[in-house]
């Protein structure tokens, strides 16, 4: 029993080695495999934002008092607002946001001193800045109406309410689902284009040994490329890290050997190379708009919500914020990583199903 374990381990360390070998043998691969990622890590961290630097505005204002006066103080003083016209009447005020020379028109009515009333037009073509920028002015408008109280707010494991703080971390997982997935995509379809496929399947090696020896490389070369980010998070971005280093290496090694088996079952049907490299983005793209990492599942129909429920990315994006911003443990998310571990085994399944099916046909 002892022997044949050993001979087991030996013939899946062989293919291991051989994978490596063949991600890793030049140069320029190794460049492709880590330069991406880190470039657009810092891309994610300066460009991927919901807040605004920058908020110019037209104004059309037909009131005369000391209250529309003091509002329009306030506005025009906010760091992040710029009056880029004064408009006398509405067709002005709606050409401005039209040619995009204003994100916001701000009307002020006769008698706003007694109804309080304000028009406000936002350039929608944009929903992300149009509501970013009128909540900017609602919050405004609400503090100079009820001056006598004062609305402190306070913003748990996100002090400064940064969007990179939610992107740049949960990206450290969403990076590497491209680069596990298409290695792994790429891996039995590679064997098939360079004619080694029928002799790897006349090599002494079982279904779960091809399965594993082709799966453990993506794993390690994916786990490796995720600490990377998460050092350039921590060190460059200063966003520190909550949690131990523990729980966010087994949580990374969990996820990647989640996806890994999609990527698996995706080269095994698929015939070339540009067939899995087609399904393998097509699959990335999928997973990711459907994890809650770019927008809420909350906002997501309740039937699509259950689909969206099922995507292993859903369990280790939200995980991850939980270790990293929180500092919880993974004792404390099991509620997150027993299902990332059911859809691991369920894609792994699939993926020796398959690829058995395919060597018997």
């Amino acid at each position: 029993m002892k022997a044949v374990i050993e001979e087991s381990i030996l013939r899946i360390y062989a293919l291991i080695v051989k994978e490596f070998l063949t991600i890793l043998k030049d140069k320029s691969s190794r460049v492709i495999l880590f330069a991406p990622i880190i470039v657009q890590c810092f891309i994610f961290g300066y460009g991927a934002s919901y807040h605004l630097e920058h908020v110019p505005y037209a104004l059309y204002c037909q009131d005369n008092s000391k209250e529309a006066f003091s509002l329009l103080m306030k506005i025009k003083h906010t760091p992040k607002f710029e009056q880029t016209a004064v408009c006398n009447d509405m067709h002005c005020l709606k050409e401005k946001v039209d040619s995009q020379d204003a994100l916001l028109g701000i009307y002020i009515p006769e008698n706003f001193y007694k109804t309080k009333n304000i028009d406000i037009l936002t350039d929608a073509r944009n929903t992300a800045s149009a509501n970013t920028a009128s909540s900017y002015v609602t919050q405004i408008i609400d503090e100079n109406n009820s001056k006598n109280s004062v609305l402190n707010f306070r913003y748990l494991f996100n002090p400064n309410n940064y969007t990179r703080y939610t992107i740049l971390i949960g990206m450290c997982l969403g990076l590497s689902v491209i680069q596990v997935l298409l290695l792994s995509a790429l891996s039995v379809c590679r064997e098939k284009e360079d004619g080694t496929y029928d002799m790897m399947l006349m090599t002494p090696s079982k279904t779960y040994e091809l399965l594993l020896g082709k799966a453990i490389a993506p794993v390690a070369i994916a786990t490796v490329q995720s600490i990377i980010l998460i050092l350039i998070c921590n060190f460059y971005f200063a966003i520190e890290i909550k949690g131990d280093v523990f729980s966010l290496l087994c949580l990374i090694v969990l996820f990647d050997l989640a996806i890994v088996g999609l990527g698996l079952a995706i080269s095994t049907l698929c015939i070339t190379t540009m067939q899995a490299l087609i399904s393998g983005f097509s699959c990335c793209l999928v997973l990711i708009l459907t994890s809650g990492l770019l927008t809420s599942i909350d906002g997501m129909p309740d039937w699509f919500r259950i689909i969206a429920k099922m995507n292993p990315v859903h369990y280790g994006i939200y995980a991850i914020w939980n270790i990293y911003l929180e500092g919880k443990s993974i004792f404390d998310i099991l509620d997150l990583l027993i299902p990332l571990a059911v859809l691991g085994v369920i894609t792994f399944s699939i993926a020796a199903y398959l690829f058995r099916h395919r060597i018997d046909n």
